[in-house]
């Protein structure tokens, strides 16, 4: 494991603080700060060539048919949809109103790339696609309910699907 300190560059704290004063200004009362000290990667144990890979976006993605996220709520909504491996990309969509989805409303590819990770697994470059993916909101002004029960969530199915690295993708 190589542990990197986000707050080892230049002006970085300063950066932390002007966000929370800008997050707290716009969201008031629902907005908690959650900082993660430490960011870890761990070096998968197999070869890229065996990994069975998911993706995981907070671009607020969900399968057409299910119930997009919650926009009116002020604090946010911190569920989860999962979707599909074999899902058809012509039915993503996303539900999310703190950036500009027109690009990945053309092609979802560009926030959620299920067709490329499928070109990968027949190249035979990864070992292939979970049969499992995550979309949720960035938007969660209180985040701490979500890294205590949405996360373990999230990894313990992951795994249960058999999954050896996930590629994470903002909206």
């Amino acid at each position: 494991m190589i542990d990197v300190d986000p707050m080892d560059v230049p002006d970085a704290e300063a950066e932390w603080a002007a966000w929370e004063a800008r997050c707290r200004v716009s969201h008031a009362e629902h907005f908690a700060s959650l900082r993660n000290p430490r960011v870890a990667f761990h070096r998968p144990a197999k070869p890229q060539a065996l990994l069975r890979v998911a993706l995981a976006t907070s671009g607020g993605l969900y399968v057409h048919g299910m119930a997009p996220f919650d926009l009116g709520s002020h604090a946010g909504d911190d569920s989860v949809r999962w979707i599909p491996g074999d899902v058809d990309t012509r039915n993503l969509r996303f539900a999310h109103d703190h950036y500009d989805h027109t690009d990945p409303d053309r092609d979802p590819n560009c926030i959620f790339p299920l067709d490329r990770l499928r070109e990968l697994a027949a190249e035979g470059l990864i070992g292939g696609v979970a049969g499992w993916h995550v979309g949720f909101m960035g938007w969660i002004p209180d985040p701490r309910r979500f890294a205590r029960e949405r996360v373990p969530e999230i990894t313990a199915r992951l795994l249960k699907d058999g999954v050896d690295a996930v590629v994470l993708s903002p909206g």
